[in-house]
């Protein structure tokens, strides 16, 4: 008979075939031996733990009959012909009322003629790591809310300040319910309501943008658009535009007035990096290799440093003190919102200075639409 030898967190376990009394393998990972016949020959204390059973009572029994409540992706693992000699696989199984991660590692076993003779899987118990990565989850996304009400209450508060504070003013010169009302008090704090407006606009655009696809869509004229737009809001008469747009580019399926709205919000940033004078280069092309459109935008500025870098995401982060640090966020959901995604890179060094902004949105051409309304058809049809 051969001996099986499996190393386990840096420890030799040995399985003697043929020898059932053997149960002297220790280890925190479980262990099963099965035969050619797909019968379970041993397994180890671990084991039983992870799968709830008793090895007095499954031993020579087919690994179908006794993990069949598992479900089909577990008994995979026990298929030596569906998979070379090695086979991996991260399972989530329900047992007694309760799923418990494991990963398993299948070895096919070898006689000294090179058949078959069984199998060897390894298993380890990952639920308490699954648990700690969630934990981890949950904890990153409460403090990412913690950031987003501070980055709220930041910006409403000092409007609403100033209103209360004239609203005060105004109700302690009240007498008899006759009141002149200064113009410029009036509009000051219209105007602060408008910036609470903004910031509770820039949010429902950033937590869910009301997406309306439109099809066929010129995305040239839309980047034509947005610079125009972009110009009228910022003015940049000391900019200068490179436009490089591919004229063949095929039509996108996307609403025109959000990638728009996330364009300017780019070249806004763009525009703000170049002060005093600059270039703005705008190009597109077609990435036929990822089957999507791509849009540059760089500008000619400083760049943006490396600490800030992996952080022009995240909400309300922005070093402008007149910012709410909502426009490359937006920007990014909307892309995001699309099936898109968007890529910064910066370089605050020397000439190659400036930052470059891509923007990937998917193309669905007519041949992929046509195999999906078929492949629809047929469905219906069974």
């Amino acid at each position: 008979m051969s001996v099986a030898e499996a190393i386990v967190n840096n420890n030799v376990v040995y399985f003697h075939q043929g020898d059932e009394s053997q149960d002297s393998f220790e280890t925190t990972t479980g262990i099963i031996l099965v035969d050619a016949n797909l019968r379970l020959k041993n397994l180890n204390r671990e084991a039983e733990k992870i799968c709830c059973i008793d090895r007095t009572k499954v031993i020579g029994k087919k690994v179908d009959d006794v993990f069949k409540h598992y479900g089909e992706k577990f008994l995979r693992i026990f298929r030596i012909s569906d998979f070379d000699d090695l086979y991996t696989a991260n399972l989530k199984m329900k047992v007694k009322e309760q799923y418990v991660y494991v990963h398993a590692d299948t070895l096919k076993l070898r006689d000294s003629a090179g058949e078959v003779s069984g199998m060897i899987v390894v298993m380890q118990d990952l639920s308490a790591v699954k648990a700690a990565i969630n934990q981890i989850q949950i904890t990153q996304m409460l403090m990412s809310l913690g950031e987003l009400a501070a980055g709220v209450a930041h910006h409403v508060r000092s409007p609403l300040t100033t209103i209360s504070g004239y609203l005060q003013v105004m109700l302690s010169r009240l007498e008899g319910d006759q009141y002149t009302v200064n113009r410029q008090v009036l509009e000051m704090m219209l105007d602060e309501v408008s910036c609470i407006n903004n910031v509770v606009k820039e949010l429902i655009m950033f937590a869910k943008p009301p997406i309306c696809k439109e099809e066929g869509v010129n995305v040239n004229r839309v980047i034509e658009e947005a610079l125009l737009l972009t110009f009228k809001q910022m003015g940049g008469e000391k900019i200068a535009i490179d436009k490089q747009l591919t004229e063949t580019l095929p039509p996108l399926n996307i609403d025109s007035n959000l990638i728009k709205q996330s364009l300017v919000n780019v070249m806004q940033n763009a525009i703000e990096a170049m002060p005093d004078e600059g270039i703005l280069l705008v190009r597109t092309w077609l990435n036929a290799e990822l089957n999507m459109l791509v849009i540059a935008i760089t500008d000619s500025g400083p760049g943006v440093t490396p600490e800030i870098l992996p952080r022009v995401f995240e909400p309300f982060y922005t070093t402008k003190l007149d910012h709410m640090g909502l426009g490359l966020p937006v920007a990014h959901r909307i892309v995001s919102e699309h099936g898109g995604f968007i890529n910064i890179n910066s370089s605050n060094s020397g000439k190659k200075s400036g930052t470059k902004v891509h923007i990937y949105l998917p193309i669905v051409n007519d041949r992929r639409r046509h195999l999906q309304v078929v492949h629809q058809q047929i469905l219906n049809l069974q």
